[in-house]
């Protein structure tokens, strides 16, 4: 079993976008929490996207574990942790191998209410979190990074297709003169639209970036 201390804050935001991240129809109908020496890690996927949500760890008493919870679980989770995300308190959270996992809530609370969720294949773990840690990987290390407004990207979403259900077909696009760097993310969707989301400059945009390139 692994006790972890965090943030509420941080333990409140990891959880939700977790949560946003896993529809309610998914093929992987379940969310894998793992307690880390370093931090609270939920992975969800619905083998079409693939989330992964970290809350930084400020002290670690155990093993580290990891627990397989329902959809259901991960928003009641998700809600619990909100109740104290708003104030500058530390939380409590167990994480047990084959039995699940437990919320107690803000340790400042003399009776706090807690929230648990069971595990769903005892120790058993589905296939794709081994698949997802070797794409993570390939991931990191990728090169180019391109840096983009995440509500540019929205707009895709809201292009009404010639016809239903298109898929947007992106290409990097090098900026205009001698310097190779990519200046644009270039899209279509479908015969008749097609658009430009500019990327952003790393070091003029530092602080939109996040330290190290982290959320």
């Amino acid at each position: 079993m692994a006790t972890l201390t965090v943030l509420s804050g941080d333990l409140s935001k990891a959880l939700s976008n977790a949560e946003a991240w896993l529809p309610a129809k998914s093929p992987v109908p379940v969310a894998l929490l793992s307690a880390e020496m370093d931090a609270l890690v939920v992975t969800v996927t619905d083998t079409f996207t693939a989330g992964e949500a970290r809350c930084p760890v400020e002290s670690f008493i155990g093993e580290p574990e990891a627990v397989e919870v329902s959809r259901a679980d991960l928003i009641a989770l998700a809600k619990r942790a909100r109740e104290d995300g708003t104030r500058k308190t530390h939380s409590r959270i167990t994480v047990e191998a084959g039995a699940g996992v437990i919320l107690h809530g803000a340790i400042d609370e003399k009776n706090p209410k807690p929230a648990t969720a069971l595990a769903v294949n005892g120790n058993e773990y589905r296939p794709e979190w081994a698949m997802l840690a070797d794409l993570w990987t390939i991931a990191e290390t990728h090169e180019p990074w391109l840096m983009v407004a995440p509500q540019y990207m929205t707009l895709l979403n809201k292009v009404r297709p010639d016809v239903a259900g298109r898929g947007a077909h992106l290409v990097a696009v090098p900026e205009i003169g001698p310097m190779p760097e990519v200046g644009a993310v270039f899209g279509k969707v479908g015969k008749h639209f097609r658009a430009l989301i500019m990327t952003l400059d790393e070091k003029r945009n530092e602080d939109f970036l996040g330290e190290g390139g982290l959320w």
